[in-house]
C-alpha cells in the first residue's frame, strides 16, 4: 500500500471510530473527550491494531499540540490575568501542591521511580481548560462568581504546566551528560527562552499588528490569506523554540500571548475553522498512544492510583473553594462543587505526558497511566457534579439536539 493511501487510510479509520464514539457518548451525556481518547485508545496499536503507525500518530499530535497551545495564548489576556492573579495564584499552588501530594502517594504504590513519579504528578495536577471551558459555555455561566474562579485557577494550571515543560525541556535524559554540561545547556536554555520571550514580544508589538491591519483587507475576497499568516505565525515560533531546546508548543503559546487585543481575536477567528478538526486529532492520537493492558498487569494498584488522582484533585478543590467561599465577596461559591468541577484533566496532562515520552524521560508503560487518569477522570469528574449538584450537573457533550423554538410557537 502507498504511503500516502495508509496515511489516509489511519487518518479515516480514527476519525471514523471517533465519530462512532462521539455519538454513543452523547447518547448517554458522557463527556465527548472521553469518547475521543477512547476511540483511539480501541483502534490504536495496543489493542483492535488497526491504526500502527506510531510515526503518523506522533506528526499528528505534534502538530495539534501546536494549534492547541497557540490558541490558548490568543485566547488569554495578560492584563485581565494580572488582576485575578493576587488572589488565584496562590491558591492555584495550594491546590496543585495538595494535588500533587495525592498523585506522589499513587506513585508510591505504583512503585514507579523519582523522575517518573515527579512527571507523573504533574502531569496528573492539570486541570483540563477544554473540558471545564465547554461545560461553562454549554450551561451560560460566564458571569458566575464560581465560573470566573474556576477560569482563573485553569489558566494559572496552564501557566504552570508551561513552566513545568521549560524545565523538562533543560533535561535530556537521567544521567546522560555531567553537572557541568548539564548546567551548561540549562543556562542555553534559560537565555533562548529569554530570546524567545523578546522575539515574540516584537513581533507581536510591531510585525504582528501591522500584518494583521493590512491583512484585515483581505478578509472578504481572500479569507485564505489571513488564515495561512495565522497559522505560519504559530508554526513559525515552534520550530524557533524547537531549535532552542523548548517544546514546539512552548514558542506558539509564546507568540500567542504576546498578540492581544483585536489582533489576538482576528487570528482566532482565521484558526476556529480547523481548530475543532485538530482538537479532535490531538486526543484520539493521544488515545492511540495508550495501552490499556497496562492495567491489568498492575492489578489492584492502578485502581487506587487513580483514586487517589481523582481524591487528590477534589480536595484540593475542595481547600480552595473553601478559602474563596468565607470570603464576603464570594457568598455563591461551595467548596464541594468547586472541587468537582477541577476533577477532568486532558489537554495538558497530555501535552506533558508526551513531551516526556519524546525525549525519553518516561517509558510508555507511564505515559499510558498518565492517558488512563485522563480517560477515568473525565468520566468520573461529572459524575461527581450530578452527585453534589444534581438540578445543574449536565456532562459536557457537542452533540446535543437542538429544537427549533419556531416549531414550538
Amino acid at each position: 500500500m502507498a504511503a500516502e493511501t495508509a496515511f489516509l487510510l489511519d487518518l479515516g479509520i480514527l476519525a471514523v471510530s471517533a465519530l462512532i464514539f462521539s455519538l454513543i457518548f452523547a447518547r448517554f451525556k458522557l463527556p465527548i473527550v472521553s469518547a475521543q481518547i477512547l476511540a483511539g485508545m480501541t483502534v490504536g496499536p495496543f489493542a483492535l491494531g488497526w491504526v500502527v503507525d506510531q510515526t503518523v500518530i506522533g506528526e499528528i499530535a505534534s502538530v495539534g499540540i501546536v494549534l492547541l497551545l497557540f490558541l490558548l495564548g490568543l485566547e488569554l489576556d495578560p492584563v485581565e490575568l494580572r488582576k485575578i492573579a493576587k488572589q488565584v495564584v496562590p491558591l492555584t499552588f495550594v491546590e496543585i501542591g495538595i494535588t500533587s501530594a495525592f498523585a506522589l502517594a499513587a506513585s508510591y504504590f505504583l512503585g514507579l521511580t523519582l523522575i517518573w513519579s515527579v512527571i507523573f504528578a504533574m502531569a496528573v495536577s492539570i486541570s483540563s481548560t477544554a473540558i471545564v471551558g465547554k461545560i461553562i459555555l454549554e450551561r451560560r455561566m460566564f458571569q458566575a462568581q464560581e465560573s470566573k474562579f474556576l477560569v482563573g485557577l485553569m489558566i494559572a494550571e496552564d501557566f504552570v504546566a508551561v513552566g513545568f515543560l521549560i524545565v523538562l525541556s533543560t533535561i535530556t535524559s537521567p544521567g546522560a551528560a555531567s553537572a557541568s554540561q548539564q548546567f551548561t545547556r540549562i543556562l542555553e536554555i534559560g537565555l533562548g527562552g529569554v530570546g524567545l520571550l523578546v522575539l515574540g514580544y516584537l513581533v507581536a508589538r510591531y510585525l504582528a499588528r501591522i500584518a494583521i491591519d493590512y491583512l484585515s483587507s483581505y478578509e472578504v475576497d481572500l479569507e485564505e490569506i489571513p488564515f495561512l499568516f495565522a497559522l505560519a505565525l504559530g508554526v513559525l515560533f515552534a520550530v524557533l523554540a524547537a531549535v532552542l531546546g523548548y517544546s514546539p508548543g512552548i514558542g506558539a503559546f509564546v507568540i500567542g500571548l504576546s498578540i492581544r487585543g483585536k489582533q489576538s481575536r482576528f487570528l482566532t477567528e482565521k484558526l476556529s475553522t480547523i481548530k475543532d478538526l485538530f482538537l479532535v486529532l490531538f486526543f484520539v492520537s493521544m488515545g492511540s498512544l495508550i495501552d490499556p493492558f497496562l492495567a491489568l498487569d498492575l492489578g489492584i494498584a492502578i485502581i487506587l492510583a487513580l483514586a487517589l488522582v481523582v481524591g487528590g484533585k477534589l480536595v484540593g478543590g475542595f481547600a480552595v473553594g473553601n478559602v474563596l467561599s468565607r470570603s464576603q465577596h464570594n457568598p455563591g461559591i461551595r467548596p464541594w462543587s468547586f472541587g468537582t468541577w477541577l476533577v477532568p484533566r486532558g489537554e495538558f496532562s497530555f501535552v506533558i505526558g508526551q513531551f516526556a515520552l519524546a525525549i525519553g524521560l518516561i517509558s510508555r508503560d507511564i505515559f499510558s497511566l498518565i492517558g488512563l487518569s485522563v480517560l477515568i477522570t473525565a468520566l468520573v469528574g461529572p459524575f461527581l457534579q450530578r452527585l453534589v449538584e444534581p438540578k445543574m450537573a449536565e456532562s459536557s457533550h457537542l452533540l446535543r439536539p437542538q429544537k427549533d423554538e419556531t416549531s414550538e410557537q
